[in-house]
């Protein structure tokens, strides 16, 4: 399967891309902070019209979402989660996941995905502008993978995606899951039921 030409046109339109669904079935997803106990999560997609990209290391080493935007206080809007998943359906709605790692207790995340957000937003407008792309932002997701640490005791867990209640989350109010460093999880489960 090949990613839709509209779906390829965003990808290439980003210089921060990761993986896609045309070649990949899973996202890797790496902290890049050395201090993390949370290193990295491998999120199961499969196949589809879908793809990722880092915003966080595309910031490059000055940490600009644009050097338009003037830095520092009071303006915090160059900050970045660690991964955006954008899958298009049939009807050219477009679903972001915005997912970010973090160690132990999950704090201080909502201006990322604020900011992260409204890039995406922005690069989806660009192409409407300049392109006529018929892509239009359906649904949000927000997703904070978190902990890092190794489980001690062996627990029992199911195979199938164990999709949360959670049909819309916020920036402010993230979907949590608490994993141990390197876990396997399912798309499905942070994306939620969609028809909860």
């Amino acid at each position: 399967m090949s990613l839709s030409p509209e779906l390829r046109r965003l990808q290439q339109s980003l210089s921060c891309c990761t993986y896609n669904g045309a070649q990949h079935s899973a996202v890797i997803i790496t902290e890049s902070d050395p201090s993390a106990v949370l290193r990295n999560a491998l999120i199961q997609t499969g196949s589809g019209d879908w793809f990722s990209f880092s915003p966080d290391q595309g910031r490059g080493p000055t940490a600009l979402m644009s050097p338009l935007l003037t830095c520092g206080d009071p303006h915090k809007h160059h900050r970045a989660c660690d991964c955006v998943i954008i899958m298009r359906n049939a009807e050219n709605q477009l679903t972001v996941v915005y997912i970010d790692l973090k160690s132990g207790n999950p704090k201080g995340y909502e201006g990322q995905f604020k900011s992260t957000r409204q890039f995406v937003r922005y690069a989806v407008e660009l192409l409407k502008e300049f392109h006529a792309s018929p892509l239009e932002i359906a649904r949000e997701q927000y997703v904070i993978l978190y902990g890092g640490r190794e489980r001690t005791a062996v627990r029992k867990t199911t195979t199938t995606p164990n999709a949360h209640k959670s049909v819309r989350t916020s920036p402010g109010d993230a979907f949590k899951k608490e994993i141990p460093n390197g876990a396997s999880v399912y798309f499905k489960e942070i994306l939620g039921r969609v028809n909860a």
